[in-house]
């Protein structure tokens, strides 16, 4: 499945005091980071940052560095981020089947995590990354800050981005002119299932100056454990059983490793391998007309910076 990338970049940081996107953290613009992300992830065809008018020019220099190949472009946002959205879905190319929404003021955001929510999404159901709230929660009426109830925090979550769905069913909820804090409610309006993916790793939101050395810290830290490009990641290939010997030396053809075989499943068989990261590309491009579209392959990070 093709999947698109709206990234909600038109703040103008008003918790934060200036602008934000081009904060530097550890070494990039804070947006770079979520680029970078969804660049790496080949499943993710097309990417539209929607940013603030005066930020186009410098957003389209740093697409072309961070994600070359015309796969990426910068537009201008909206006067409010569902506006921003609403002009970044509409802005991807038919060749998408899927979507998915981030903030660009979270640049902790992790691929395996954005596989994760990636997983569950077809025709009717969404998907959302988020946490369990820790916190006991109130609800206080505003002008007496009275407490009027609380929350059973073990059914609470924190709803982070991205955020999850066909692009379809997200432009269908999209129509609405209904205010909405996030793109998920808007698809619960129309009857879409939303599921939540845990976030396995830290992605919170950067609102205010003290967020910035928290985040430059994790992403340091990550730089200092990261693989080099060469370092392998697990595909797993499901198709028709008589494909499985194609797929097997195609695999090895580009150096992959066969790690096992599962013929005898009830739906067809399954091929487990690693392959170096950056010979991932060429075997997708072979992948493609082998398999016809009776086999599907999904590709899991196995550390590193992804």
């Amino acid at each position: 499945m093709r999947w698109g990338a709206v990234i909600a970049a038109a703040g103008r940081g008003e918790r934060f005091g200036r602008p934000k996107q081009f904060v530097e953290i550890a070494g990039l613009p804070m947006l770079g980071w979520s680029v970078r992300a969804f660049a790496s992830m080949h499943e993710i065809t097309d990417i539209v940052v929607a940013t603030e008018p005066g930020l186009v020019p410098r957003t389209a220099e740093l697409l072309a560095e961070l994600a070359p190949g015309g796969r990426a472009i910068a537009i201008v946002g909206g006067g409010t981020r569902q506006e921003s959205v609403r002009l970044g879905i509409a802005a991807l190319g038919d060749r998408v089947e899927a979507v998915l929404v981030h903030d660009g003021a979270r640049p902790l955001v992790r691929p395996q995590n954005v596989r994760a929510g990636m997983r569950d999404v077809r025709p009717g159901r969404g998907a959302v990354l988020a946490t369990p709230v820790v916190d006991t929660i109130k609800v206080v009426e505003r002008t007496s800050m009275r407490v009027e109830q609380t929350l059973d925090r073990t059914t609470l979550w924190a709803a982070q981005t991205p955020q999850f769905a066909m692009l379809a069913d997200l432009r269908r909820a999209y129509e609405t002119s209904e205010p909405a804090t996030d793109d998920t409610a808007l698809l619960e309006r129309i009857g879409v299932e939303v599921i939540v993916v845990p976030s396995r790793h830290a992605n919170f939101k950067v609102t205010i100056p003290e967020d910035v050395a928290p985040a430059d810290m994790l992403l340091r830290e990550r730089l200092e454990r990261a693989l080099p490009e060469s370092d392998s990641v697990l595909i797993e290939v499901f198709g028709a059983p008589e494909l499985v010997d194609t797929i097997c030396k195609e695999i090895e053809k580009r150096g992959g490793r066969i790690d096992a075989i599962e013929r005898d499943l009830p739906r067809g068989a399954v091929v487990r391998a690693y392959i170096e990261a950056n010979r991932l590309r060429d075997f997708e491009t072979s992948f493609s007309p082998l398999a016809d579209g009776s086999a599907t392959l999904t590709v899991h990070d196995v550390g590193g910076i992804a």
